[in-house]
């Protein structure tokens, strides 16, 4: 009898635990149903051919940097040594696969409710896989999530996270749960460092978990417990040391790899001090000053510092995991403006704590409208101030004229292909006008089994769907004019001597040294391209 009993017990608990699980798995299916047209898509998405081109170069045994560039942190680069566009594709389904699961307990966490957390992991699937923000990209932004969200949920099981969502809490310490609690925030922060090493906004998220401490400390300040304070400021600081030591480690790591390969010196201007030069260069669509210095470096931190102080002197309206919701949100708002570009895939950085702001919001008004709580100060600020940024972000992006791309038309186009309604080709050039002379193009040059490829504009999906290596460094003609590395390309050319050379019919730059050394040695090829001419060389003109 005894032993029944304990196995019905086991059972329900088993029922209980799967029942929990259910919204996640349920999720997951929404997010691999959501992403199948990713993996018909051609070779259309001019970063993604970089990546590959990259990767692929990588796989030959070309050093990142001094041989082959582009102005990243490197990770996103050893990504893509998966080769393939397919594969790249499939990677970024399984990463975002883990990123929602570990999204989705993270978030648990904050929120402490299976239907509250439901809805923020609804929200994050939907705005990630979507193409609105480009989530069927396999970009950068992506893969920082993964890294990011990992290292949340690790560091949420350390007692530097607890406390701060539970100052009240207990926690008995001893020489084991303390050493446990170390590698907790040094691996949570290895994790943040190889978000950085994907792509450096990753930084401002990195920011987010400091601030962990910070809250800690001013939530508890109390000038009549000076001592106490004072001791939890030295506890905090030694916790924020074990988080920054963890992100170091893959940096440092990372440094010293390519200083062991020789291209450290590259490593630091095209990897690290180029995303400044990057960041600075976007001209703004509008010419008010006050608005133009809001989306100045000082201006945004101006904003940021604003923000903080307000849920730090009000800090009694708002509860810890809001406050750390709310920083989240204007962190990830300012790294997703480092540049101030438009661009969709920028603002996936915001996707995570908008997601919870959202659910914070909806939360409160379902209790008014429930009759479940009475409007309270309390409530209304939290509301006002939740929706305040909401405001601000969707004000950002109709200022810097932010356009998303088409979703309806996305599944559309691609239930067209399966049913036969449109051709393979005309599927392909509802992505990029390139695709047909692009495919026919690869026919020729892999046909002919060329593996060096120069082409003078920007048409970097070229190079991954031949599988062929750019001749020098560079894979765009905007690096080339960005470096004056004119010199430097024209001589690689020659030296390479490849077989086929691509010029874009839109690149209007004369590159006089190239292109006497083209007519002298190239001719067009007979096929007729429409975006771009074809040149083959000329054996009798080449002497060794």
């Amino acid at each position: 009898m005894i032993k029944l009993k304990n196995f019905i017990i086991k059972i329900s608990k088993a029922d209980k635990l799967l029942d929990r699980q259910t919204p996640i798995f349920l999720l997951s299916v929404l997010l691999l149903t959501l992403r199948i047209p990713n993996l018909f898509e051609p070779y259309w998405y001019g970063d993604e051919g970089i990546y590959l081109t990259l990767g692929q170069s990588l796989n030959k045994g070309v050093k990142l940097y001094s041989e082959i560039i582009d102005h990243k942190t490197p990770l996103i680069y050893y990504l893509a040594r998966v080769q393939t566009q397919l594969n790249f594709r499939l990677l970024n389904i399984g990463w975002m696969l883990l990123t929602t699961i570990a999204f989705y307990y993270f978030a648990m966490k904050l929120l402490k409710s299976v239907k509250q957390t439901t809805l923020a992991t609804f929200l994050f699937v939907i705005l990630t896989t979507l193409p609105w923000l480009e989530g069927n990209i396999p970009n950068g932004e992506l893969f920082v999530l993964g890294f990011v969200t990992w290292g949340a949920l690790i560091l949420s099981n350390s007692d530097y996270f607890k406390k701060f969502l539970n100052p009240k809490l207990k926690i008995k310490s001893t020489k084991n749960i303390a050493f446990l609690n170390s590698i907790y925030l040094i691996v949570a922060g290895m994790f943040f460092g190889l978000g950085i090493l994907t792509k450096v906004p990753a930084i401002l998220d990195l920011a987010v978990f400091l601030s962990i401490g910070y809250f800690s400390f001013t939530n508890s300040f109390s000038l009549k417990k000076i001592d106490k304070s004072l001791k939890t400021l030295g506890n905090k600081i030694i916790e924020l040391s074990l988080i920054s030591f963890g992100t170091a480690i893959p940096i440092v790591a990372s440094i010293i790899y390519f200083i062991s390969i020789g291209s450290g010196r590259a490593y630091l201007d095209f990897g690290l001090l180029y995303n400044f030069r990057y960041a600075s260069s976007w001209q703004l669509p509008f010419t008010s000053q006050l608005l133009q210095f809001l989306f100045t470096l000082q201006g945004k931190l101006l904003l940021l510092v604003t923000l903080i102080l307000f849920l730090t002197f009000l800090k009694k309206f708002f509860k810890p995991h809001v406050q750390l919701i709310m920083s989240w949100f204007g962190l990830a708002l300012f790294a997703s403006l480092l540049s101030n570009r438009p661009y969709p895939h920028y603002f996936i950085q915001l996707v995570p704590p908008l997601a919870l702001v959202l659910t914070l919001i909806i939360k409160t008004k379902y209790a008014y409208l429930k009759k479940l709580t009475k409007p309270s100060f309390t409530n209304i600020l939290n509301v006002m101030s939740q929706t305040g940024l909401i405001v601000v972000a969707v004000s950002v992006m109709l200022l810097l004229r932010f356009s998303p791309y088409p979703t309806v038309k996305y599944y559309k186009n691609w239930y067209k292909l399966v049913t036969n309604q449109i051709s393979k080709n005309e599927y392909r050039l509802t992505f990029n006008y390139l695709m047909t002379d692009n495919y026919k193009a690869t026919k020729i040059i892999k046909s002919s089994g060329s593996k060096d490829l120069f082409i003078w504009g920007t048409n970097p999906m070229l190079y991954a769907l031949t599988e062929t290596q750019p001749t020098g460094r560079f894979t765009v003609s905007f690096h080339i004019k960005d470096f004056d590395a004119f010199g430097e390309t024209a001589y690689d050319v020659a030296k390479k001597q490849p077989m086929f050379i691509v010029v874009m019919n839109n690149e209007d730059h004369p590159f006089s040294e190239f292109k006497s050394f083209l007519y002298q040695n190239y001719y067009p090829n007979l096929t007729q391209f429409d975006h771009f001419t074809l040149w083959k060389k000329n054996n009798d003109s080449f002497t060794d």
